[in-house]
């Protein structure tokens, strides 16, 4: 019983630093890819500031604006070499464009058709950003332009294999049609977990592991030492003089010397001491395989220094004792101990030594 509850213990434990280390995992990762959807952006417009010196029309010295606030133009209007012709914004593009503004957009379109975007530098801006902030993720980019048929076509930054559209972390679209789309991919194994909260879940999760280890160690150190203990007290040892010393037959090929005080199996022999071989001759000897506490102490302490606990403690080593080569058990009920024995000991059990 003993042994199934410190199992169940144990599995209670694993399964609460499961938990704390899944939650903590789950906390970060999301803290993470919050703060790279951040850098991502940040990346985006740096890679935009480095074509402040190009030179289009009407325009010099462009710098990347912030956001602004305008309502969804819906239908765009370009004039073309073959005519005006009408493009529609679709409302999640246009909620994710880098810039609002109905001029800002057309600056973009100018400036990325003059310089595209690469996906590598912009892989490389945002990487450096990210461990700067000692954020430990996988990442790649890719640059999608749509031309004014609206066909597209993409570029990728190195290692695009490894990623899946599932790993997308969010688009940016740049231009007068929101023509021009920026994404971010990032994936993050359990290993680069290196954040210094889930480091210090896992030292709390140590640190209680390694104090239930201790004080299982103190405990079983002090249950091995009890006995010693007593007997250091100084118990009395009875000595047990008889005129016959029969050798029980306890099971198949199992066997009790009284005179030994041996609990034999075969070829594996288990020593007792003198109490524990005197209250398993008492036990087998009695009505029943029945002994009261008071008979036991009197037999055992007729000077009256019996107690409960000495009791107890010559019971479970007995106990102990029973248990390396046998089947047998003894129960408490009702004050007294009963020996249980898987088969009926008689006459023929019972052998001279």
């Amino acid at each position: 019983m003993m042994k199934i509850k410190r199992k169940k213990i144990l599995w209670i434990r694993l399964l609460v630093y499961s938990l704390a280390m899944g939650a903590g995992t789950f906390l970060v990762h999301q803290k993470w890819d919050e703060q790279a959807r951040a850098t991502f952006k940040t990346a985006l417009l740096q890679e935009l500031q480095k074509r402040d010196t190009l030179s289009i029309p009407y325009i010099s010295n462009w710098t990347a604006i912030s956001a602004l606030e305008e309502v969804n133009p819906g239908v765009v209007e370009i004039a073309l070499d073959s005519g005006k012709r009408k493009y529609e914004i679709p409302c999640f593009k246009f909620e994710n464009s880098l810039v609002k503004g109905g001029i800002q957009r057309g600056l973009l379109t100018a400036l990325l058709d003059e310089s595209p975007l690469d996906a590598d530098s912009l892989h490389g801006t945002w990487n450096k950003l990210l461990k700067e902030s000692d954020i430990f993720l996988k990442t790649h980019t890719r640059i999608t332009v749509w031309d004014f048929q609206e066909q597209p076509s993409s570029a990728f930054s190195k290692n695009v294999q490894k990623f899946s559209q599932t790993d997308s972390l969010l688009s940016y679209y740049m231009g007068f049609r929101c023509e021009v789309e920026a994404t971010g991919y990032a994936s993050c194994e359990w290993w680069l977990l290196s954040d210094w909260r889930l480091l210090a879940i896992g030292g709390v999760c140590a640190g209680i592991e390694l104090l239930f280890f201790i004080f299982g160690k103190m405990y079983c150190y002090r249950k091995n030492r009890q006995p010693e203990e007593v007997e250091q007290e100084g118990l009395p040892v009875i000595v047990v003089t008889v005129e016959q010393s029969p050798v029980y037959q306890l099971g198949e090929h199992t066997f009790f010397d009284a005179e030994r005080m041996e609990l034999i199996k075969e070829e594996q022999v288990v020593k007792l001491t003198p109490q524990t071989a005197v209250l398993l001759e008492k036990f087998l000897q009695a009505e029943g395989h029945t002994l009261s506490t008071s008979l036991i102490s009197e037999t055992l302490w007729p000077n009256g220094s019996g107690s409960q606990e000495r009791i107890h403690t010559l019971i479970r080593r007995l106990r102990k004792s029973l248990g390396e080569l046998t089947a047998l058990q003894i129960k408490f009920k009702n004050d007294s101990y009963h020996l249980i024995i898987p088969h009926f000991i008689g006459k023929n059990a019972l052998t001279n030594a």
